[in-house]
């Protein structure tokens, strides 16, 4: 937990006077002795002392702003101490926020405070070096290359925001438990058709750092991942922009979340990115996986999902099973004498080998300065020892190739480099396994790492068979194809190489009782490897590092004091303090702790007495919830008080999470209390004249009429006014000139639950000139909305007729494929004819079988 360190908070302000003092000195000498120096060289000085001072008061704000919200988050975990799901407000929202969100202030703040300083510098030593003919002056403007890219990164990161908005995922559950499914949506703004869809990938990192100050070492290791591309067809749409729906499957015997040492932690990191016109949407989240007493006791049936285990025996069947191949493997495999052989080209990992040939590049010019340099000999050594190991691993990476070839009772292996390179021989009786490998990456990125395919013979000989691949499905596709043609037993996980032992897991660092297993012990297999968890940072090392930090604090304010001592005068003007506020903040802590599931119960007398006497927002907020639990009771509460709250109610937090739950039900007297909570929230009863003044708000009032069209299917589809709502939004959906008009109109006739909207939504759909429109129109049609299964599987027949059309496009096509399996649940492939054979042979039993379900049951996400 949480601890508020008062040493900290004096570390950070001694840290930052360090600064403070020297540059505002600095900067009172260059003032006041301006005269004495050039107009550019005083501004130039000047700056220097205000990016110092500027760095001194950074610190100093974040030793007491950042006390403070430790002491405030110690007060959130004592209220929850068992539900650290609950510690971050974000995900006690049910929500992740993106990690990308403060991206923009960062990369400006960069970027201001590093032009601070070059550009000064370059105004004055520009003119000079050029007058001298001094080369040096390359050197300067290259460095100020630097200034102009993090202005491009900056000016990237503001349009990236101002494109896709604050990006949040939204959970359907919280937590995430090992055996479960990791699900929910994530809300954005898309104003551009992502032709590929949307690429997701989980990864369950462990991210370990090693040393401080310059020797700090950041490794992530990845443990786990799984791939998803979800198509663009798949969002979803509401009043903010689109939905991009999330669903994996976590292996049971997977590590959960634990940040309980910063120094050595394990993180479920989710990567989303499409590939748009324009700037690319990417995104990162952080998403909370723990065990719980409610998890789940068997894996997921997910023949894609890997698990966890490192021994054989500790396996699930999921890697006994072939993996899938990637979408665009660099293999190449192809079939010679007999065999199969697997060929992987040089330059298969692009950006690697760039960075690394940069990198070289900068290092040999580096070496070859300290030759010509008057350093001792000792440098130019040693950096050209490293030099040459660089470029060793440069030509590797550019250049290498790798072959693979299993065939004729053997496994052959051929490693060339320029031409050069050995093969080795190794009989198939003698092969014990083919496993992928990795290890942790420096700095890795989001949970991207290289792997390798290392064969073990049974005589316990490692052979690496080839390296530098950059996709852990194609790792492990490799070795699931290598397996079945050398007939060994298929395993496709991917072994972990760390010097760390395993990750830690809440609760191994505690006192637990003798034979009682500890909250988030090791997945089996751990403890026969004798693997421990590397012990704390003792108490005297920290002694040492405190006195040695103090020692030099104390120093460098004795060398400060000496420097200034020779200045004539020191202004010395009394500045206000100006104080924190130190409000405690109950909401926040209330808002952690309070129950938010309290629909698990049915709703009893004493319950609904608690309720109605609550205040008119807590009634909303219970009911609803209770209402989405699928509590009869509550549901009729809600519908008998749901109009005395108009004007009372706001959209909270809570309220925006259960508007949203309720908005895709599998019960639709959910669906029709998110129309009553929405009319609600805006204002309007349920009544003729509320209908009237909607109608006439939409032909006055221009901004106002999307929203209007989308109440007034609101209302008409609880009863109120349909015959006369009924024409003016069919007058919008098909005529309006505004698209968005159109597509609110089209998303209101979603709430009238007759056939004949499902026949106009029909006509929208296929006839609609904005792809927008259509896409709304066919997910009304097929799952969102509020019509009977009944009535959605009448629509069937015109789906397959569209599929069937050779001229319907390959967008619609698609879109009418997912309509289908939606409607009809069915598991047919995406070929007209199998179609019409399914539903001329089931399609008669299916909607019997709709029939026959109540009314409001219909699919839904709760």
């Amino acid at each position: 937990m949480t601890k508020p360190s008062k040493g900290a908070a004096v570390f950070f302000v001694f840290f930052g006077l360090m600064f403070l003092v020297p540059g505002l000195l600095s900067l009172f000498t260059f003032l006041a002795n301006s005269g004495n120096h050039s107009t550019s060289a005083t501004i130039a000085g000047a700056a220097i002392a205000l990016f110092i001072s500027a760095i001194g008061a950074g610190f100093l704000f974040v030793a007491l702003s950042g006390y403070r919200r430790m002491k405030q988050q110690a007060a959130i975990e004592e209220a929850a101490p068992s539900s650290p799901w609950l510690w971050r407000k974000d995900w006690a929202r049910r929500s992740a926020e993106s990690q990308r969100k403060n991206s923009e202030i960062s990369a400006w703040v960069v970027c201001i405070f590093c032009n601070m300083i070059f550009i000064p510098v370059a105004v004055n030593l520009v003119p000079q070096l050029t007058r001298q003919n001094d080369p040096r002056v390359f050197l300067l403007l290259g460095f100020g290359l630097i200034g102009v890219i993090l202005f491009v990164v900056a000016f990237r990161a503001t349009l990236r925001r101002r494109r896709f908005g604050n990006t949040y995922f939204e959970f359907y559950s919280l937590p995430f438990s090992p055996g479960g499914r990791l699900a929910g949506r994530i809300h954005l703004r898309l104003d551009a058709n992502a032709a590929h869809g949307v690429d997701f990938r989980l990864s369950c990192v462990r991210k370990t750092v090693t040393g401080s100050g310059n020797s700090r070492s950041v490794v992530q290791t990845v443990l786990w991942q799984s791939d998803r591309n979800i198509p663009f067809g798949a969002m979803g749409m509401d009043p903010l922009g689109r939905t991009i729906p999330v669903d994996f499957a976590i292996p049971q015997d997977a590590y959960v979340t634990d940040h309980d040492n910063p120094s050595d932690q394990v993180l479920w990191l989710l990567h989303a990115q499409a590939n748009i016109p324009g700037i690319d949407y990417a995104d990162d989240f952080e998403l909370p996986v723990f065990r719980t007493s409610s998890s789940a006791e068997q894996a997921p049936s997910d023949s894609s999902t890997e698990t966890f285990g490192i021994a054989a025996e500790s396996l699930s069947d999921s890697n006994a099973i072939p993996a899938a191949a990637p979408a665009q493997p660099k293999v190449i495999i192809s079939s010679q004498d007999g065999g199969t052989e697997f060929y992987f080209p040089a330059f298969r990992t692009p950006s690697r080998a760039i960075f690394l040939l940069i990198f070289t590049a900068i290092w040999t010019g580096v070496v070859y300065f300290l030759f010509h340099s008057s350093a001792p000999w000792f440098f130019p050594v040693v950096f050209g020892f490293f030099d040459l190991l660089l470029i060793f691993a440069m030509f590797h990476v550019v250049l290498g190739t790798s072959r693979i070839r299993v065939g004729n009772g053997e496994l052959t292996s051929t490693t060339r480099l320029l031409g050069m390179g050995s093969t080795k021989r190794f009989a198939l009786p003698e092969i014990d396994a083919v496993v992928a490998v990795t290890s942790g990456q420096q700095g890795g990125n989001q949970g991207q790492s290289m792997y390798a395919i290392r064969l073990r013979t049974k005589n316990g000989r490692r052979v690496t068979l080839v390296d530098e691949i950059a996709s852990r499905q194609e790792a492990r596709w490799i070795v699931s194809q290598i397996e079945t043609l050398a007939g060994l037993k298929i395993d496709t996980h991917v072994e972990v190489e760390s010097p760390y032992g395993p990750p830690p897991q809440p609760g191994q660092a505690g006192s637990g009782q003798p034979g009682q297993p500890l909250f988030g012990s090791l997945p089996a297999g751990y403890a026969q490897l004798g693997w421990q968890r590397s012990r704390p940072q003792s108490r005297a090392s920290t002694t040492v590092s405190l006195a040695m930090f103090f020692l030099f604090a104390g120093s460098m304010f004795a060398w400060q004091g000496w420097r200034f001592s020779t200045l004539k005068s020191v202004a010395s003007a009394a500045r206000p303090t100006k104080a924190l506020a130190n409000g405690s903040r109950v909401a926040v802590t209330a808002n952690v702790v309070a129950p938010h599931g309290v629909a698990a119960a049915t709703m009893t007398d004493a319950d609904a007495e608690r309720v109605l006497a609550s205040s008119a927002q807590e009634q909303a907020e219970e009911l609803l919830e209770r209402a989405i639990g699928h509590d009869h009771r509550a549901l009729e509460l809600f519908e008998r008080n749901v109009e005395s709250w108009v004007g009372h109610i706001n959209l909270s937090d809570h309220m925006k999470q259960l508007e949203r739950r309720s908005e895709f039900s599998s019960d639709l007297r959910v669906r029709y209390a998110n129309a009553d909570i929405n009319l609600t929230l805006d204002g309007w009863q349920k009544n003729d004249a509320a209908a009237e003044m909607l109608i006439e708000r939409a032909r006055t009032d221009l901004q106002y009429r999307a929203a209007a069209v989308y109440f007034l299917g609101m209302l008409a589809g609880r009863g109120v006014a349909y015959d006369r709502i009924h024409p003016v939004l069919i007058e919008y959906a098909k005529h309006d000139p505004d698209a968005s008009v159109r597509q609110w109109a089209v998303e209101g006739m979603r709430y009238l639950g007759k056939d004949e909207a499902l026949d106009e939504l029909f006509e929208s759909f296929t006839q609609d000139p904005s792809n927008n429109v259509r896409e709304r129109a066919g997910c009304n049609l097929s799952d969102c909305g509020n019509f009977t299964r009944a009535q959605r599987m009448r629509m069937a027949p015109k789906f397959i007729d569209l599929v069937s059309d050779g001229s319907t496009s390959a967008q619609m096509r698609g879109w009418s494929y997912m309509a289908l399996h939606e409607i009809t649940d069915a598991n047919v492939s995406s070929d007209p004819q199998a179609w019409k054979n399914w539903y001329r042979d089931h399609g008669s039993e299916k909607l019997a079988e709709f029939q026959r379900l109540d009314w409001w049951q219909v699919r839904g996400d709760e």
